[in-house]
């Protein structure tokens, strides 16, 4: 074979792969539209800023390769431990119901692949991810560097919080809760939102927004939504005493 034919054929094989990666680029953005405009819109998911997130961000990148197929899918899909990725509505609901602003601080609290934390960073937001889990915390890292994400990663308890980038406009939880953790009202600023789903018992876990009742109390006011099937938070499980 001659090095004629070899540089040939070295370039039928790259632009076949160009080629491919173009086609799946496109393929991944449809779906992202498709996610918006069959799931989202129609389920009263309005905040333009949200919207414009969601159909720029790749959820592929937050799924193992086998899973990636069903990433735009109306389902939640399993990672690890117990834990899922929620369903694009379940996040969607949460970012919206959560309010961000430009400028504000957040803290995820398990943070998993980086999703939410991403999408929110995205919306301007300097963001805390708060992940037990290594591996996830690997994976959420990797996924918000990809995208260039100013993310600020620890790896810790998620009933622990994290003090010291208090205080926080938004602590979003990633998942259901079935305890209140102390840091709610410690690490949260005064006009400050904690978003989520709460499992109160014998019950499904419900979608909440709760705020300070009163600048001089540190006890929140909760507003509840829609139930959902959704994991409790490793260390956020029911306590014995557990009382709402």
């Amino acid at each position: 074979m001659t090095l004629q034919v070899q540089k040939h054929q070295t370039l039928e094989t790259t632009a076949v792969a160009l080629k491919e990666e173009e086609t799946n680029a496109h393929i991944w953005e449809q779906a992202r539209h498709l996610m918006v405009d069959d799931q989202l819109r129609p389920s009263e998911i309005t905040h333009p800023d949200i919207l414009r997130a969601m159909r720029l961000l790749p959820r592929e990148f937050c799924v193992s390769a086998h899973q990636q197929v069903a990433a735009y899918a109306d389902l939640s899909l399993p990672l690890t431990r117990g834990r899922v990725f929620l369903q694009p509505l379940f996040t969607a609901r949460l970012l919206q119901e959560a309010t961000p602003h430009e400028g504000e601080r957040a803290l995820v609290v398990g943070a998993s692949t980086g999703y939410a934390a991403g999408v929110l960073a995205s919306l301007g937001l300097s963001v805390t991810a708060l992940e037990s889990d290594e591996v996830l915390a690997k994976q959420g890292k990797e996924f918000c560097q990809k995208l260039g994400f100013s993310v600020t990663w620890y790896e810790g308890s998620l009933a622990e919080g994290v003090a010291e980038n208090a205080p926080y406009d938004l602590i979003y939880c990633d998942g259901a809760i079935a305890t209140l953790p102390e840091f709610f009202t410690r690490d949260l600023a005064n006009q400050g939102r904690v978003v989520g789903f709460l499992q109160k018992p014998n019950r499904l876990p419900e979608l909440f927004r709760a705020q300070r009742a009163s600048e001089q109390e540190k006890g929140l006011a909760f507003i509840f939504f829609t139930e959902a099937r959704i994991p409790i938070l490793p260390g956020l499980e029911p306590s014995s005493a557990f009382v709402f």
